[in-house]
């Protein structure tokens, strides 16, 4: 081979490699570009098709999305109390000695019912005592055949109402007020009951905190003195023009989707979301007013979804 055709053959080698990298650069640009593109609109494009039948095999449930005024709460906590004026300290109406004494502490008893009999020390009269009010013997401070003066024999207490009182701090004192409705909720067993704020201290603790109280009806005996509860106190109704619950929402991607449904199609989609309550969240854009949308175990259509997304990818 001659000199010039040595280094032309070489000049052409590296020619050929330039453009053969260039091209392959340009073509990861184009490859990266495609597919960050896709991944970023994925979750627009994810449908599933599932006709009525499948529907209610999967328990999925449509909700059509509507006007709503949304609940803002406060939460408190606090613990039961019996109400004072339902409590009644049965005493001997003079010295005496006590003949018979019918109740033990815990049994519940009726009002006028006979607790027990005291015989007069002066007298010698023996007198009966009745039940004050509907209750359940708390205390029982003497036996039979003892001797007593002006003592205290029995405590009953009425448990069929009760207090609730609850701890509120500066920043929530200021959005609270008597009359506004209130749940309350057992902290380990998840029963709950409705009242009203009934009283709010006037002034604070010690340690900067206002004691506030709802009575509660406790016919069943389940909330007991001394047990542990939370509170929320609802303290606005927000009126929003369209809203959907909250438990229809997926995550894909890490963004809230929503699967919107037109005949058997369900479509992911993200629309613009606002403020919320404890069920439901505001839709600012994105959504037509009554839009069909999967609620309950909408997570059936998510995994369908990304399993057919997969494979369609593959």
């Amino acid at each position: 081979m001659t000199k010039p055709t040595f280094w032309a053959a070489i000049l052409f080698s590296l020619a050929s490699l330039l453009l053969n990298s260039a091209a392959l650069a340009g073509g990861d640009g184009h490859n990266h570009d495609e597919t960050g593109h896709a991944h970023a609109d994925d979750h627009d494009d994810l449908q599933v098709n599932l006709t009525d039948n499948m529907q209610q095999l999967n328990n999925i449930s449509i909700e059509i999305a509507g006007s709503r005024t949304l609940l803002q709460h406060t939460a408190l906590f606090g613990v039961i109390k019996a109400i004072p004026t339902a409590q009644y300290q049965i005493r001997a109406p003079y010295a005496g000695t006590l003949q018979q004494i019918l109740v033990q502490q815990g049994d519940s008893v009726s009002k006028g019912q006979l607790l027990a009999r005291l015989t007069n020390a002066t007298t010698l009269k023996t007198y009966s005592i009745h039940a004050p009010a509907d209750g359940v013997i708390a205390e029982r401070y003497f036996n039979e055949q003892q001797q007593v003066r002006d003592e205290v024999l029995l405590s009953l207490v009425d448990y069929s109402k009760v207090y609730v009182e609850l701890s509120a701090f500066p920043n929530d004192i200021q959005q609270l007020q008597t009359g506004m409705p209130l749940t309350v909720f057992s902290l380990h067993h998840g029963q709950s009951a409705n009242s009203n704020i009934s009283y709010i201290a006037p002034q604070m603790t010690a340690g900067h905190i206002a004691r506030m109280r709802a009575v509660l009806d406790n016919q069943s005996g389940y909330w007991r003195p001394g047990m542990h509860v939370k509170a929320l106190v609802q303290t606005a109704e927000i009126p929003v023009a369209l809203a959907v619950k909250k438990q229809a929402l997926q995550r894909i991607e890490g963004k809230a989707v929503l699967f919107v449904r037109e005949n058997d199609v369900f479509t992911a989609i993200q629309p613009e979301f606002g403020r919320e309550d404890a069920s439901y969240i505001e839709v600012v854009s994105g959504l037509a007013t009554g839009s069909e949308y999967a609620s309950d175990n909408s997570f059936v259509l998510k995994a369908d979804a990304l399993k057919s997304g997969a494979s369609h990818a593959h």
